[in-house]
């Protein structure tokens, strides 16, 4: 009987040291001290940057190719600012034309003739100056100023428009103001270079 009770005894503790040999310890108490698991700490990640498209051979980074030109039916004048249209040159301007260069409007595909048309560059740092007359592109706005486009697409289908530097104050917040108070990123900006 003793027998029986001992191997009783041993059979209850094998069986309650089995059931819990396979279970998940979720901590472990030595010595009155509590160890618990050593979790790293959550890693944030950056809030994802817009994705631009990469301009092809022959496009500068705001899609602008060498052959294109901005025209406008009236010139800048006393305006704050006037939109301009993205445009390839179809006739030159002459004396029998009055000075008027004929254009093959790239957004619609319409032919207009004018005598207000630029040719553009992205504006280097040394030219972002009071007063300086440049041409921005109005489809891409984001913390309130007007950014360079995103993709090619939207660059040669959306508006432009021209008007002048009116305070570059706040450049080192990351854009300048030109008249008709609107903000404008200085990576937006393109000087005019001639006809």
């Amino acid at each position: 009987m003793k027998k029986l009770f001992v191997l009783t005894l041993l059979l209850i503790n094998c069986a309650t040291a089995q059931a819990g040999f396979m279970d998940e310890v979720d901590k472990l108490v030595t010595g009155g001290q509590q160890i618990r698991e050593q979790v790293p700490p959550a890693q944030e990640e950056p809030a994802p940057q817009p994705r631009y498209e990469a301009p092809a051979a022959g496009e500068d980074r705001h899609y602008i190719q060498g052959d294109d030109f901005f025209i406008s039916e009236q010139p800048m004048g006393e305006n704050a600012w006037i939109y301009v249209t993205l445009a390839k040159m179809t006739q030159p301007p002459n004396a029998q034309t009055k000075g008027e260069a004929e254009f093959f409007k790239i957004a619609n595909g319409a032919s207009q003739w004018t005598k207000f048309f630029w040719r553009t560059r992205i504006a280097r740092p040394d030219e972002i100056r009071l007063g300086t007359l440049m041409i921005m592109f109005e489809g891409n706005s984001r913390n309130d100023a007007y950014q360079a486009p995103q993709d090619k697409s939207n660059a040669r289908q959306s508006s432009w428009f021209m008007a002048r530097i009116t305070d570059v104050s706040d450049l080192y917040k990351g854009y300048v103001t030109v008249s008709g108070g609107y903000k404008v990123n200085p990576q937006n900006l393109r000087v005019l270079v001639g006809r």
